[in-house]
């Protein structure tokens, strides 16, 4: 009798053993989907700062299935409910913000802090993204603030994305950040030619825009020692004064070295206090160490100065004599 040889390589039903194969669980009996989808949300997300939305991956034909799949295989991360990040969860600052606003609906803009950093006007963006809606939905959660708002902010597009306008930025931060805080966001702002005087004026009266670090340390000395608050940087004649006290006819400059080095600096400032002396006014200057480190005698004698300027102009004109 001969005897039957397993041919090798070939399946044991092959060569006339029946068997009864049970069905393998594998990623393929849960993810039906095809590397067709998974090439679409890799082209979305690429184009969105590495996010995507679950109503995006419906409308690419993803099902629910499939997406519990790629967040248990590692193929998507969810950063926020019904957002993910596609492959990795690295994802940068931008798309961070598009998460919080694909997250908080439709009406969502970036603003406050977030906005200010996607305006330049801070450096660093906050960990925790803040954007404001005009409808109610989804409340703030780790990682995002959401303010509502029934007044709609004016809306411009700063790094692709949808962003309260400077102005709206800056109103919705004055109550939030410290005096110092915002006149420099407001300096900022004016020297990146986001806002103007007139829109500072308007917007914030007590926070009228300084020129340099120098400037906001000196007004916020004069601020905290009580004293009356001057016009910053307004037009006088032909030149911008950094600080003015048009009723007693007093002005102040603040010298940092790096603006006022030099002879030709030096003549030119020499010149031009003269002028304004000549026309009645009273000219001090205060250097960058005298406002750190003699803030008192700064005080006293700008006081000195305007208290002695205002009793001159509100003093009676002496009679001609005989």
């Amino acid at each position: 009798m001969a005897h039957q040889r397993n041919t090798p390589g070939l399946p044991r039903a092959a060569v006339g053993v029946d068997v009864v194969e049970r069905p393998q669980r594998s990623t393929e009996a849960v993810d039906t989907g095809g590397c067709c989808v998974d090439v679409a949300v890799a082209d979305l997300a690429g184009r969105q700062d590495g996010v995507v939305s679950r109503g995006q991956l419906a409308a690419l034909g993803m099902t629910p299935g499939q997406v519990r799949h790629r967040l248990h295989t590692g193929r998507l991360h969810c950063v926020f409910r019904g957002v993910y990040a596609v492959g990795h969860n690295a994802i940068s600052d931008l798309g961070r913000v598009r998460a919080a606003l694909m997250a908080a609906g439709p009406t969502a803009v970036a603003s406050h802090r977030t906005a200010a950093a996607l305006h330049r006007l801070t450096p660093v963006m906050p960990r925790q993204i803040e954007v404001t809606v005009t409808r109610a939905g989804p409340r703030s959660r780790r990682g995002l603030t959401i303010h509502r708002t029934t007044r709609p902010p004016t809306i411009t597009t700063a790094r692709g994305l949808p962003v309260t306008a400077p102005s709206r930025t800056l109103a919705d931060l004055a109550a939030e950040l410290s005096a110092d805080a915002f006149e420099a966001l407001c300096a900022e702002a004016l020297v990146r030619h986001l806002v103007s005087a007139r829109d500072l004026a308007a917007l914030a009266p007590d926070a009228a825009p300084t020129r340099s670090e120098l400037e906001r340390r000196f007004r916020r000395l004069v601020r905290d020692a009580g004293l009356p608050p001057p016009e910053v940087n307004a037009q006088h004649g032909a030149t911008l004064p950094d600080f003015r006290w048009p009723g007693e006819r007093v002005i102040v400059e603040t010298d940092g070295w790096a603006a006022h080095q030099g002879r030709a600096a030096f003549e030119r400032d020499r010149a031009r206090d003269a002028d304004r002396t000549g026309e009645g006014w009273a000219v001090l200057r205060f250097t960058a160490r005298q406002v750190d480190d003699r803030a008192a005698w700064v005080v006293a004698r700008l006081a000195a100065t305007l208290s002695t300027s205002g009793r001159a102009r509100s003093a009676p004109a002496a009679a001609p004599r005989g």
